[in-house]
């Protein structure tokens, strides 16, 4: 079978242009119009995204330990889900947690050709309320960073404390320079990315705007200390272009 980075990802969406024409979401929120094209705004959103699932892949099927669970917190479409059952060569236990309903619905369309081999479960809830018990692998891609700073410690102490001895914690995110001139020339280069990717300047602004305190970045520093404060002594990064970052901690 082919490696993950040489595999196409299972991306089943609209074109996104739900920032360029007609009412957009302000403030942003996963709703029905974004899930729509929730896949293709990924994409052509976030840098090395393909290779980011990819990544996640490979780490989740070196860690991943029998009779355990793998857990991907912010599932959306299931994206990731979907490419790790095509490499998981063990049947495994496969959770997917989303607060929008509209989201697992497509993640259910992708997945149902998983089964029988994995087992497949999709919980529709905010991942602060859910159990992490018996699993060695938790992915939370450019989830965490939309819960309120005061959730993000919490939940991730939830995540350590529910990991399995040598569980591993897949963690992708958004963040910001420490250095106001760096950072300036990161959003420079970021949104350049963003139109080589076909969006308008309109279009970028527009998100930007809908995103402004919903989206709230900490520091790459910041992010680490997070995770060792949460109970995870060994963190080290795996990617990163512009202002964003895949990490990965082990109990």
């Amino acid at each position: 079978m082919l490696d993950p980075f040489d595999t196409e990802l299972y991306l089943s969406s609209e074109t996104d242009e739900l920032f360029e024409k007609g009412p957009w979401p302000k403030p942003f929120v996963f709703n029905e119009e974004v899930v729509r094209v929730f896949d293709d705004m990924v994409s052509r959103s976030v840098p090395l995204y393909r290779q980011v699932v990819a990544c996640a892949v490979q780490w989740a099927r070196a860690y991943y330990q029998a009779d355990t669970r793998i857990i991907d917190v912010g599932c959306s479409t299931g994206t990731f889900l979907e490419l790790l059952g095509r490499f998981l060569k063990q049947p495994a236990t496969l959770v997917g947690i989303d607060n929008s309903q509209a989201m697992l619905e497509k993640a259910q369309q992708k997945l149902v050709q998983l089964q029988p081999t994995h087992q497949i479960e999709l919980i529709c809830a905010n991942a602060e309320h859910c159990s992490f018990e018996n699993s060695s692998v938790v992915v939370i891609n450019y989830t965490l960073q939309f819960l309120p700073l005061h959730q993000r410690q919490k939940l991730l102490q939830k995540i350590y404390q529910g990991l399995v001895p040598g569980g591993l914690l897949f963690l992708s995110e958004k963040v910001k320079s420490a250095h106001p001139r760096f950072q300036e020339t990161i959003t420079l280069h970021y949104e350049a990315f963003k139109a080589r990717n076909g969006y308008a300047r309109l279009e970028i602004e527009r998100k930007k705007e809908a995103l402004e305190n919903v989206l709230v970045p900490l520091t790459e520093a910041q992010q680490v200390q997070m995770l060792q404060d949460s109970g995870f002594a060994q963190v080290d990064s795996l990617l990163k272009l512009h202002n964003f970052i895949s990490l990965v901690a082990l109990k």
